[in-house]
């Protein structure tokens, strides 16, 4: 690995840290969407990277949707 794919990875990876322990900002999955295009843009991550952290990104962001949409249906259940 490269220095530039350690570092690139400890970004990327440290993001996902972030939001597995319950920071779900917006912001946060903006930089964390930011430090894969950017590792990919660079080079820093190849296609096979790149590809696994997205569907990883997309995973989280589907179950943070669908908690969001399950607490808004109990607060407005009667």
């Amino acid at each position: 690995m490269s220095r530039a794919n350690v570092i690139a990875v400890g970004m990327i990876d440290a993001r996902f840290d972030c939001i597995r322990n319950g920071d779900t900002s917006a912001q946060l999955f903006a930089e964390t969407s930011m430090a894969m295009e950017m590792a990919y843009a660079l080079g820093a991550i190849d296609d096979g990277a790149f590809t696994h952290y997205k569907e990883r990104y997309n995973r989280l962001y589907q179950t943070q949707a669908e908690a969001f949409i399950a607490d808004m249906r109990g607060r407005s259940a009667p």
